[in-house]
């Protein structure tokens, strides 16, 4: 227990304990304890420990997520909400240096052929962080135009990336384009036959929901390659969080989502992840500008895209901004979407985007809690993962805010809970987990709330 102290002794250095160095201001508030500090070191953590090993397996790797994943399930519990004044000095220091080591010493992109291209895009990631860096340290005013500066050296980064592997070996790439090529001759998507000629990689099936075929047909159309669209994605999420943030050091956080370690070994990858994060941010950002119409469509959206969307349809009907009601009427659109698709070949439908994500069996590679299980003689069935969504549901419905801040470190919970013990965790399954974890921090510090109402 805490010494009592009078109103005077509260309000000067409980409530409110003003620093300033290197230009940011920080008011750290509700004591020791700092949603902003705890959400970015796992961001950090989650960001660094992936891209370290390309988002393989190593026994250090799965340490340093389970701490990342830790800090997470640490700040649901807490129960604390931001208001939008909460800064945390050390949390955005953190973030800063994160993202000026990864691209330091972690350059994205392994397919590369382009030798000039990839040392471009490699060097213009470099910038961008220095420029984050010299403006922490340096800078007094002209946050929002650095962030803005930061999103176009990254958009041109990303351009270089692609220009630089033009065709990666992997069979995402292959998939994605194969679905959008046949798109364009009015084909099935799920029974199109294509090969990515790789040993071990998948061949002739569509691993995901329609949606995200369909939103990136239109770049494959104009420039031949789907991850210009996943780039546009990536971009345009940045620029919806830089949008929201209301004060100079607010969007300088806000760009570090295009800082994200390796985020460009993801587009290079065409890993669909940055669809999903865009749905979720415009639906976020359509609720807190009150355009309830579109934060549907932004969340149906979202569920047209990756099967495992759906997991966070309980935090969207416990959201009280968007509630049951808005979360079935997305629900029911992303159905009547996707159910064309389902009933034209219901067989090949459910085998691409269902059974083979369930029958893809374990690999020792999977940078979770289920190898390091194997790899010491002991093979847990699904209910490993099953357990651990059912705990990151229950701590949800004890201590989660029901605000859009709480939306997203609630989803950010159990999907951080789920890679951390599933058989399949890699890059983009955690870059997934660290971008909502992200939400939460930006979508906290724009709001102008106090102490979150909880769950009993």
């Amino acid at each position: 227990m805490s010494r009592p102290v009078d109103d005077e002794q509260q309000g000067t250095h409980s409530r409110r304990l003003p620093q300033r160095a290197a230009g940011i201001r920080t008011n750290l508030t509700w004591g020791p304890f700092d949603a902003n500090l705890t959400l970015l070191a796992a961001w950090s953590a989650i960001g660094f420990g992936a891209a370290a090993t390309d988002g393989s397996y190593t026994q250090t790797s799965v340490v340093i997520m389970a701490a990342g994943v830790a800090l997470v399930v640490v700040t649901l519990v807490a129960g604390r909400s931001l208001r939008r004044e909460d800064s945390a000095l050390t949390g955005v220091t953190l973030a800063v240096a994160t993202v000026a080591a990864a691209a330091a010493i972690l350059p994205a992109g392994i397919y590369g052929t382009d030798t000039a291209a990839l040392y471009l895009s490699r060097a213009l990631t470099g910038v961008a962080a220095l420029t984050v860096v010299a403006w922490a340290l340096f800078g007094r005013g002209r946050g929002r135009l650095t962030a803005y500066a930061v999103v176009a050296t990254m958009t041109a980064a990303g351009v270089a990336m692609v220009l630089a592997s033009p065709r990666p070996s992997i069979d995402t790439w292959y998939m994605l384009q194969a679905a959008t090529h046949g798109l364009s001759h009015g084909h099935d998507i799920y029974t199109l036959r294509w090969t990515s000629g790789i040993p071990g990689e998948v061949t002739n099936e569509f691993a995901y929901l329609p949606g995200s075929a369909v939103l990136l047909w239109p770049f494959h159309v104009l420039f031949g390659d789907v991850r210009y669209g996943l780039l546009t994605a990536m971009v345009v999420t940045a620029l919806t969080l830089i949008r929201i943030s209301r004060r100079p050091d607010d969007a300088l956080v806000a760009c570090l989502f295009l800082l994200y370690p390796r985020l460009l070994f993801g587009l290079e990858q065409s890993w669909l992840d940055p669809l999903t994060l865009l749905a979720l941010c415009l639906c976020g950002y359509a609720v807190i500008r009150g355009r309830r119409g579109w934060a549907v469509v932004a969340f149906a959206v979202a569920l047209t895209c990756k099967p495992y969307t759906w997991m966070l349809v309980p935090f969207a009907a416990i959201w009280k901004d968007f509630g049951w009601r808005r979360t079935a009427l997305s629900a029911a659109a992303a159905a009547v979407f996707i159910l064309p698709w389902a009933a034209a070949n219901l067989h090949a439908f459910v085998s691409g985007a269902i059974n083979l994500n369930l029958d893809l069996g374990f690999r020792r590679d999977s940078l979770s809690l289920y190898t390091t299980s194997v790899l010491h003689g002991l093979t847990p069935g699904l209910w490993f993962p099953a357990t651990a969504i059912v705990v990151a549901f229950g701590l949800a419905l004890w201590r989660l805010p029901r605000d859009t801040y709480g939306f997203f470190l609630g989803t950010a919970t159990v999907v951080a809970l789920f890679d951390l013990f599933d058989r399949l965790s890699f890059f983009n399954e955690w870059e997934f987990a660290a971008g909502l974890t992200f939400f939460a921090v930006v979508f906290g510090r724009s709001a102008s709330v106090g102490p979150a109402d909880v769950g009993p």
